[in-house]
């Protein structure tokens, strides 16, 4: 079953009053469900926004603190803040998000060893990522609500770590093997 969350967890995982929540839903932006007095928002609808909410023009250079890039997802559709590497450790911005969410050194070289070559599922999917998926290996070692599978492995493409492959899949590579040796 799909996981809900109220306006005052959406707003507090946004880190944004709750009345910004409710305008987002009646502009339109973010689909709710009404259920008698209670508002409910599906969790797929909120990485939606975040990866639909870019904050300003796309910019391929640094970004104004010096120490983080812009990086695309792989549709181009959006783009993410990212500070580090897959090599150093990670801090990762989806959308609008204030606050990074943590990929330590540690995490990247398990995740490295655990998907040594080969094409994997990225199981973006907020309640249930598909078995043996980049994004099962991020819910079951990191204490996240969002599932950043999709921002992971735009990283992992731009730095050569993996490859696109079909809709859904990224293919990691030599690259991969040599690092987690």
């Amino acid at each position: 079953m799909q996981s809900y969350l109220t306006p005052e967890e959406t707003a507090q995982q946004l880190q944004v009053d709750v009345k910004d929540v409710i305008s987002l839903i009646d502009e339109g932006k973010l689909r709710a469900i009404s259920i008698g007095n209670n508002i409910r928002i599906p969790e797929p609808e909120l990485e939606r926004l975040l990866v639909t909410s870019a904050a300003g023009p796309v910019r391929t250079d640094a970004t104004a603190d010096g120490n983080s890039r812009l990086v695309r997802t792989r549709t181009g559709r959006a783009t993410f803040r990212v500070s580090g590497s897959i090599a150093t450790g990670a801090e990762i911005w989806p959308g609008k998000m204030r606050y990074p969410i943590k990929f330590p050194k540690s995490f990247m070289d398990a995740m490295l060893a655990h998907f040594p070559e080969g094409e994997v599922p990225v199981g973006g999917s907020f309640d249930g990522p598909v078995n043996d998926s980049l994004g099962e290996f991020i819910q079951k070692r990191l204490k996240t609500k969002m599932n950043p599978a999709v921002y992971l492995a735009a990283l992992l493409i731009e730095e050569g770590y993996a490859d696109a492959s079909r809709r859904g899949y990224v293919r990691f590579g030599s690259k991969g093997r040599q690092a987690s040796k």
